[in-house]
């Protein structure tokens, strides 16, 4: 047998694995989003499972989220984090910003409507419309 014929069957294994893992490590409330529902949809979706008793909160499991306007449109990122982790400020000022970003599902919402979740999608996105994003 060729030797690149057993590479390329190597990395077709490989990569198929690297899919599998990544989509086994999404949330289930994640999997349930569907592109085009509206934030507040999204935002009820991704609260399921709260803590009883748990404060309200117009977030609930969102860690932190940014807002930018690109081309006349609204675009808006929650990084999601199945924990229920907050990110704390006090007066305007950041107080612990201890949450590794890489542990964080982003949600990118244009105009208050999903247009894709996780962090290959806010890569592209951010890069085609020059945004810095966070470092992971």
């Amino acid at each position: 047998m060729k030797s690149y014929l057993v590479r390329r069957r190597n990395l077709m294994v490989a990569s198929a694995v690297a899919g599998v893992v990544m989509v086994a490590c999404e949330d289930a409330r994640v999997k349930q989003l569907d592109t085009g529902i509206t934030r507040d949809s999204a935002v009820s979706v991704i609260a399921q499972g709260l803590k009883p008793g748990a404060p309200s909160d117009s977030f609930p499991n969102v860690y932190t989220r940014e807002r930018f306007l690109v081309k006349g449109q609204n675009l808006e990122v929650l990084y999601f984090t199945p924990e229920n982790d907050k990110l704390t400020i006090k007066n305007g000022v950041k107080m612990s910003d201890t949450i590794n970003f890489k542990r964080l599902t982003p949600l990118v919402f244009r105009d208050n409507r999903l247009i894709g979740r996780g962090w290959d999608y806010w890569d592209s996105v951010s890069k085609a419309n020059e945004i810095p994003v966070k470092k992971r």
